[in-house]
């Protein structure tokens, strides 16, 4: 008789192998904090620049509504508020804002640069200064203020006094040691937009005249220079020199002459007709 052996048997099940979704972690309300730029001078035409000429006038505001705003150097409209108009000191610096409002602070910073330089073209349109037979020379020009890559059209600018140097022709001349003080300087005027590629345009025009030079013949070279400083101020405030301007003229033994100012030039020839600006 034969006996059979029962075997059991088992199967064994995988088991399920689950994973956990990471945690989700809530944004900060800090990321979304911004401050953003509108300078108030239309031109130039990025007006989202945080380098401003002294003076100038920058619209801020808070992305997180209301905040309490601070400032290194300069002024602010308000010290509260999401929008704020931040003025410009009246010197190169760099400027420091904090807005906070929100449970968050935003910081900004600000480099104020001050003028560079003057420069000159002759007004269009306009002739030269000059009397036939005598020697004579004038341009009238336009003004403007390096850089042009912000705005200066909240300061004003004015030309201060200095001696007249000369050479040759011109020594012992009424020109001889002739102050600027009575021909121009002192007098404060405003400045405009400004104009791409040349700088911020001065609200007034420049006259650069020699007067009659007919200081007796036989005519010989020589030069009359005024070494003119030129200042700025923002409102009353005080006042800086910021460039040397010469305002030079010449002449030669044939009774002609020459006149330059900060790159505008014009000459006349003794023989010329009588002309104006």
């Amino acid at each position: 008789m034969t006996t059979w052996k029962t075997i059991a048997s088992s199967t064994t099940t995988p088991k399920e192998v689950k994973t956990r979704a990471p945690a989700t972690v809530a944004a900060s309300p800090c990321t979304a904090a911004k401050i953003t730029v509108e300078t108030v001078a239309m031109l130039p035409t990025d007006r989202t620049r945080t380098t401003v000429g002294v003076g100038e006038k920058v619209k801020l505001t808070y992305s997180l509504g209301s905040a309490t705003w601070t400032v290194s150097k300069g002024t602010l409209t308000s010290a509260t508020g999401q929008t704020v108009t931040f003025e410009a000191p009246d010197q190169a610096a760099t400027v420091t804002i904090k807005a906070t409002g929100g449970g968050c602070t935003c910081t900004l910073t600000f480099t104020v640069i001050e003028p560079t330089g003057v420069v000159m073209e002759r007004q269009p349109g306009k002739g030269i200064q000059h009397t036939n037979g005598i020697p004579s020379v004038g341009i009238r020009t336009v003004i403007f203020l390096e850089p042009d890559t912000v705005s200066f059209q909240f300061i004003q600018i004015s030309e201060d006094d200095c001696p007249g140097v000369v050479t040759g022709y011109f020594v012992g001349t009424p020109l001889d040691g002739i102050r600027h003080g009575s021909h121009g300087a002192g007098t404060w005027v405003p400045v405009g937009p400004t104009i791409a590629g040349k700088g911020s345009r001065v609200v007034a025009n420049d006259t650069a005249q020699s007067g009659h030079c007919n200081f007796g013949t036989p005519y010989s070279n020589g030069t009359f220079d005024w070494a003119i400083p030129w200042k700025f101020r923002v409102g009353g405030g005080a006042d800086k020199v910021f460039a040397t301007v010469h305002q030079r003229f010449t002449i030669d033994a044939a009774g002609d002459m020459t006149v330059s100012k900060a790159g505008a030039s014009g000459a006349a020839k003794l023989t010329d007709p009588t002309s104006t600006y």
